[in-house]
């Protein structure tokens, strides 16, 4: 059935003896703070890059080692770290485009373009740039009516900067959020700190590790997100999902908005994992998800950035004892009849044991309508409190969720504090200990300390680091 929205009003069969009566599902609005005494404070700043100067990325080589590789060893040593069956030097492409000439050249020596059209897992694309990155290329990811998707790699070597692919390499550099003048065929992926050997030949300059790639090892505040997307009239609702805008931003159905409002909460609560993936900049990758079928939302992600457990009992006589939902998981619901699959996030959990989620719902009778509630799921102590318990569980006639099966999605950085466990990482190419820390969501200082790591040194690839939990 499709995801999000019940099935039009049906009957509802006459009562049973052994079922027990309905119970209105528990509806509740934002929450009510005391007011205190109004004291000034300071205005949020992101999280600053510390004092600490961090080295740059693992797989960089050194100045003597880099100096006089042709093109062609670069792109073999990219390849070596990569390790895939159809290395890159398979996908080469004869001719780049110049979006700043408007030429079309053969490649070669001065520049490189690599089909990625077919590789499905988008997620690896990004591996695909930071291994090019260490090798010796600034690496950008485009999409050209005549080839298509694909990467296009400019090799950072003297004279360069005078070239007439200088513009790529001084925009890589530039910030995160600048381009190649007149080009609109780059796509945004996550740039990585130049290696030393480049900042010593002049061909980019000395900023700090997680400068370029935003590091930002913050908590996700998932209650902050999700309580700004409440409309409790249908009117707003609609204005919501336009705004979300998964389709053009203005036929978008809020009926149908459980999994772009779940995207644009963890998007908003920076909970993704830092880089380039399916799901980057787009909420229509959550838009009808359904795990059994297409593999969504979960196949967006890389397999080792998340835990996932599927139960076949019924959400709503499943013992949430044996296996409590916390803030932050992604919860897929499965409907067998009578009701609609649903994804939502989990978003609070306060000291009474309560936990809540903002989502969608949609009301068939007694009047139509599509509204987005602060609903309360469930109650530690209390069994026959919130919406899993009742309306998702009973109604036949606005439908219900879980009744099937139901999925849990967890990250791997929130397990990790859940548990008061420390996880193992293994490094990667490009990696620094600033994106490590934005990928685990925790300090980078922390991980320094559980490893008696030199912060000055960069990280080595295949390296295996102990990441702390957070207090």
């Amino acid at each position: 059935m499709t995801s999000c929205q019940p099935l039009p009003g049906q009957p509802a069969p006459p009562a049973r003896a052994d079922l027990p009566t309905p119970v209105e599902a528990t509806f509740t609005s934002a929450p009510t703070l005391t007011p205190q005494p109004t004291i000034p404070q300071p205005t949020p700043q992101p999280t600053p890059i510390p004092t600490t100067v961090y080295a740059g990325p693992a797989g960089c080589l050194t100045a003597a080692e880099q100096t006089g590789r042709s093109t062609a060893e670069m792109l073999a040593y990219a390849d070596q770290l990569l390790g895939w069956k159809q290395p890159l030097a398979r996908r080469l492409l004869p001719r780049a485009r110049n979006a700043l000439t408007g030429a079309y050249v053969l490649t070669g020596e001065d520049v490189l373009a690599l089909s990625t059209a077919d590789i499905q897992n988008r997620y690896l694309i990004q591996d695909a740039l930071n291994a090019l990155h260490v090798a010796g290329f600034v690496a950008w990811l485009r999409k050209d009516e005549k080839l298509g998707e694909h990467i296009l790699a400019v090799p950072l070597r003297p004279g360069v900067l005078d070239s007439p692919w200088s513009e790529y390499v001084r925009a890589y550099f530039a910030s995160s959020d600048t381009f190649p003048e007149d080009n609109a065929l780059v796509m945004g992926t996550l740039r990585l700190t130049p290696c030393e050997w480049m900042v010593q030949a002049g061909l980019a300059p000395r900023l700090p590790a997680g400068t370029l790639e935003e590091a930002d090892w913050s908590q996700p505040d998932f209650a902050t997100a999700a309580l700004a997307y409440l409309a409790p009239a249908p009117a707003e609702a609609d204005a919501v999902a336009h705004r979300i805008g998964w389709l053009d931003g203005r036929t978008e159905s809020p009926a149908l908005m459980c999994g772009p409002l779940a995207w644009a909460i963890l998007n908003d609560a920076r909970a993704f994992p830092p880089g380039y993936g399916g799901w980057v900049g787009t909420p229509k990758s959550f838009w009808l998800p359904k795990p059994s079928e297409n593999g969504r939302p979960w196949s967006l992600f890389p397999p080792d950035t998340y835990t996932l457990r599927h139960f076949d009992q019924p959400l709503g006589t499943f013992d949430l004892h044996t296996f409590p939902l916390e803030v932050g998981d992604l919860l897929y619901t499965y409907s067998g009849s009578n009701g609609f699959d649903h994804v939502l996030i989990v978003s609070e959990r306060d000291a009474r044991g309560n936990r809540f989620a903002v989502t969608n719902l949609v009301q068939v009778e007694p009047v139509k309508q599509v509204t987005i509630q602060r609903v309360l799921l469930y109650n530690d102590q209390d069994p026959t409190a919130g919406i899993l318990r009742n309306a998702w569980a009973r109604d036949l006639v606005n439908g219900r969720t879980g009744d099937k099966a139901f999925e849990v999605f967890r990250w791997n950085w929130r397990e990790k504090d859940l548990r008061q466990q420390a996880a193992q990482y293994r490094v990667k190419p490009g990696d620094t200990l600033p994106l490590v820390a934005a990928r685990w969501h925790t300090p980078p200082e922390a991980i320094v300390s559980a490893n008696r790591l030199d912060p000055s040194l960069p990280l080595k690839i295949g390296q295996e680091l102990t990441i702390p939990p957070n207090p």
